[in-house]
């Protein structure tokens, strides 16, 4: 089969014949700011609305609120304990320096658009009080022929079709890049009205009403306090109007709103905009909380091209192409990029349920093209800059509390969701992320380090939210095995040296510089040493556990794999940036000389007994043999402490390692273990495990088992939007990798890949490369550069080769070692 026989639509559309039953059929729309789920039925949709700036708590709220022991001798209480053997006594006292929880990510509202008298009797989506997330099975059966809907990655426009007794109806949403609003347009054959209606979960302030122009606002209090589902406090929600603050929903109409029954009402109408905007306040300081800019006199077809015109000049930026079997997908030429947005899609073409499906008795590596897309698109909607760093959830969420709070996991989820955000072209979706770090580091990470673990710089653990708690969360009773990890902000500080590592931005190092000097200062104070030996203590492995002398579960013990592996990333990125910046005569910088050398006396990665890589400081069993997080691995991906060509043995050990752990595990799992057979240059291995990613989740039965829902949403379960970045980022890492000073063509090409064609990706030091292969075999590659560099290039039929970049010049590889100036043709 060519590649020019495959649809472009296969490889950059969602597709539906079914209507919206759950949330996870909803296609998700987004601008950073604002997002909507789009949930298409006969006779019309349910927007559930959010803004990314919507959380429950306030900005005044006690970083330390419920913690009972602190300070330098309650840590130095438990370190005593870990010594002496007694790690159930370490965790206790350890539960004494726990907070609450951190706070949660809320659901807005929803917006109903109803052409009247086309909706069926007993039709309409649930408010998002209940998942019911069992999967996309139940969606592939009872499909209407009168439904269509469609996600077009390439414009962030949702579609929705149907007759309405001959009439055809279309809607259409899109996140506006420009005017920061949601976008619903009605376009009809023949006059029909429209019906609106409004609502939330939470507790209303001021009831929803037409404003003076014809439009529609209400407003609802936020919560000052949201428990997660796990705890069940008297008040799990709690308001208090005079610390919680306020959100609302305006909407501008281009036709008037007129009060109607239990809703609102236009006149008969051909062409009905609806702009939303959504208002919180107050919103965590530094954060842009502008209104949308709404004008219901607004040219629909103008605020269309413009908002494309934008989201297309980062979409486009990065585009992998792959085959797929025959009636997968038919259409344009997917080489051409310049396709318009209006393309006429293949009638016959499958649904992406049912295209999920098929994948399964039959490869579809184009499935795989269309997630890497998916899983871009996802970041571009969530994060943008001049706003918070995308959630659990990304931008979305229709419950309360929502999972796990849809807050911020930073043990390795908040970190995966931006793996992608530098390999694939979008390094300004990365700065949300950035300028969290630099705050917390600023605010309640110094908080955290003095006064809970009497130490220096910043510490955050493994929760946060949007006001950038840093404490062991837990309530007094939490396991520590997930409670406690003072690491968090060590792994966040160092996305700022990969940000630089691709991009070459000076200045946004400076700006991070702060937090990673900070982030040193803790790991110096934490680090304990005695003569030439030092160690972490008290140390866990994220999440998970091993099992003491008398058969009990532990998560204490000193010197975890992950700790050793961050603490020396942290060391040797703070050298460097150092340097880069002109600071090494600085005196508030021996702290950088000062833990390099505590790092050094930190113990050895090392293989145990059975070949594996050990996760804790002694050969201790495991409590739950196939555990999801890899944590010790971390090394292997995302970092380069692990590598085949340098680090053979312990390559070897990191292999056993996943392979110990059983090939099945939670979405995102299986994303890391995708990235981390990609290092380890198994093309196989990451082929299956992106097959398991993209299986039909299953929720049924409780277990961790990753899959994806209808609209590709990954399962964790349930829904998780680091389980698609993290997908995007290890098919990236399978085609071009860059570490160790050295460019890898396809260094972990999955053999049903045969052919295909990749652009944009990026590579450390400041390069773009191209690249194609047929029947396995790498045809040619392009490099670009901004400025000039000199890099080292290997791949297959290249050997290995030196080659001058100059900005303006691509120089193309050819597998016979020709150079010449030109882009692939």
């Amino acid at each position: 089969m060519s590649l020019s026989t495959q649809g472009f639509e296969a490889l950059h559309q969602l597709r539906s014949r079914h209507p919206v039953e759950r949330w996870t059929d909803a296609f998700p729309v987004g601008n950073g700011r604002r997002a909507a789920m789009c949930g298409g039925r006969l006779g019309g949709e349910r927007l559930w609305l959010n803004d990314a700036l919507a959380w429950s708590g306030t900005a005044d709220a006690d970083p330390l609120a419920g913690v009972l022991d602190r300070g330098a001798d309650a840590i130095d209480a438990v370190r005593a304990s870990i010594a002496a053997g007694d790690r159930a006594e370490a965790e206790r006292l350890l539960q004494r320096q726990q907070t609450g929880w951190a706070q949660a990510y809320l659901p807005l509202g929803w917006l109903d658009v109803e052409v009247v008298g086309a909706e069926p009797p007993g039709a309409g989506a649930s408010d998002g009080r209940d998942r019911n997330d069992d999967g996309i099975g139940g969606s592939a059966g009872g499909a209407s022929a009168a439904v269509r809907r469609e996600l077009d990655l390439t414009t962030g426009v949702a579609s929705l079709e149907y007759d309405v007794a001959g009439n055809r109806v279309r809607h259409e949403t899109w996140a506006d890049r420009v005017t920061g609003a949601i976008a619903h347009r009605v376009v009809s054959e023949a006059p029909v009205r429209v019906r609106v209606r409004v609502g939330s979960l939470l507790r209303e302030r001021r009831a929803p009403a037409v404003t003076a122009d014809g439009g529609l606002d209400a407003e609802w209090w936020l919560p000052v306090d949201v428990a997660p589902g796990h705890e069940h406090p008297p008040e799990p929600i709690r308001y208090d109007p005079e610390r919680g603050g306020a959100g609302g929903i305006v909407v501008a109409a281009s036709v008037a709103l007129e009060a109607s029954g239990d809703g609102f009402e236009t006149a008969p109408v051909t062409d009905l905009l609806l702009q939303v905007g959504t208002t919180v306040a107050p919103a965590a300081a530094g954060l842009d909380a502008s209104p949308a800019r709404l004008d219901r006199a607004a040219d629909a077809d103008a605020l269309l091209a413009a908002h494309v015109r934008v989201h297309r000049e980062q979409y486009l930026r990065c585009t992998l192409e792959l085959e797929s079997p025959a009636g997968a997908g038919a259409g344009a030429d997917p080489l051409d990029l310049a396709v318009p947005y209006t393309a006429a899609l293949d009638p016959a073409a499958l649904d992406t349920v049912e295209r999920v499906l098929r994948a399964q008795e039959r490869a579809d590596p184009g499935l795989a093209a269309l997630t890497f897309h998916y899983g871009r698109y996802l970041l571009m909607a969530s994060s943008q800059p001049g706003g918070l760093p995308l959630n659990l959830q990304g931008i979305w969420n229709a419950e309360l509390p929502g999972p796990w709070s849809s807050a911020y996991t930073t043990n390795i989820n908040l970190q995966m969701a931006y793996w992608p955000a530098e390999t694939t072209g979008l390094p300004e979706c990365h700065e949300p992320l950035l300028r969290f770090v630099e705050r917390v580091a600023a605010t309640t990470g110094p908080v955290v380090a003095r006064d809970l673990h009497g130490a220096d710089g910043w510490a955050l653990h493994h929760n946060s939210d949007a006001w950038g708690h840093a404490a062991p969360v837990g309530a007094g009773h939490g396991d520590p095995a997930w409670a406690f990890w003072p690491m968090g902000g060590v792994w966040l500080a160092l996305h700022a040296w990969d940000h630089f590592a691709f991009g070459g931005d000076a200045a946004g190092l400076e700006a991070s510089w702060p937090a990673l000097l900070g982030a040193a200062r803790f790991a110096r104070s934490w680090i304990r040493a005695d003569g030439d030996r030092a160690w972490t203590s008290p140390s866990t492995s994220p999440e998970n556990r091993f099992l003491d002398a008398a058969g009990e579960p532990r998560a204490v013990d000193e010197s975890s794999t992950m700790d050793v592996a961050l603490l020396r990333e942290l060391a040797a990125v703070c050298l460097e940036a150092r340097a880069v910046l002109g600071r090494e005569g600085d005196p508030d910088t021996d702290v950088v000389d000062d833990l390099a050398t505590l790092v050094a006396r930190l113990p050895d990665l090392r293989a145990t007994t059975t070949g594996e890589l050990a996760e804790w400081s002694r050969d201790l069993p495991d409590a739950e043999r196939g555990h999801r997080h890899l944590s010790h691995l971390v090394g292997l991906f995302p970092f380069s402490g692990i590598t085949p060509e340098r680090t053979p043995g312990l390559a070897r050990a990191a292999a056993a390692s996943i392979r110990g752990r059983g090939p099945e595990s939670s979405g995102w799992a299986l994303a890391w273990r995708a990235a981390m057979q990609a290092r380890l240059g198994d093309g196989a291995a990451v082929e299956r495990q992106v097959a398991m990613a993209l299986r039909p989740a299953d929720d049924s039965g409780g277990a961790h088992r990753g899959g994806v829902y209808a609209n590709l949403f990954s399962a964790h379960p349930p829904f998780q939007v680091d389980g698609n970045l993290g997908l995007t980022a290890a098919i990236a890492e399978a085609l071009v990798q860059s570490h160790d000073g050295v460019i890898r063509l396809l260094p972990a090409l999955p053999p049903g890949w045969r052919s295909g064609r990749v652009r944009g990706l990026r590579a450390r030091g400041g390069s773009t490369v191209d690249l194609r292969w047929t029947d396995g075999r790498l045809t040619g590659a392009t490099l670009r550069a901004a400025h000039p560099i000199v890099v080292e290039v290997t791949g297959p039929g290249l050997g290995s080769r030196v080659v001058e970049l100059r900005p303006g010049v691509p120089v193309h590889l050819e597998p016979e070692l020709h150079l010449e100036p030109k882009g692939i043709q």
